[in-house]
């Protein structure tokens, strides 16, 4: 989890404990789980109202656009094509 070993991890729980001592540290735990489980919620909250407000077949389309860009081998040729072709659609 973020990047730390188990090592660093036990080392902070030492540490944790010298300076909380052993009364208190079980509470610290369970408020940090208890945040953790809220921040989760909330970002899941976040998650479900951008998938619902953005429009699938936009999405779609840009992830084609992309898809084809990146098997393009002259990128500036192919964005030059579908300018082109978006003003032909356009009028």
């Amino acid at each position: 989890m973020f990047g730390n070993g188990m090592t660093e991890w036990l080392v902070v729980g030492v540490v944790a404990l010298i300076v909380l001592g052993p009364e208190r540290l079980p509470s610290l735990v369970r408020m940090a789980g208890r945040a953790t489980g809220k921040v989760r919620g909330l970002w899941s909250d976040v998650q479900r109202e951008l998938d619902g407000s953005l429009p699938a077949d936009e999405v779609k389309e840009l992830a084609e656009n992309v898809r084809e860009l990146r098997a393009q081998t002259n990128v500036k040729q192919f964005v030059r094509r579908l300018a082109v072709d978006e003003e032909r659609r356009q009028g």
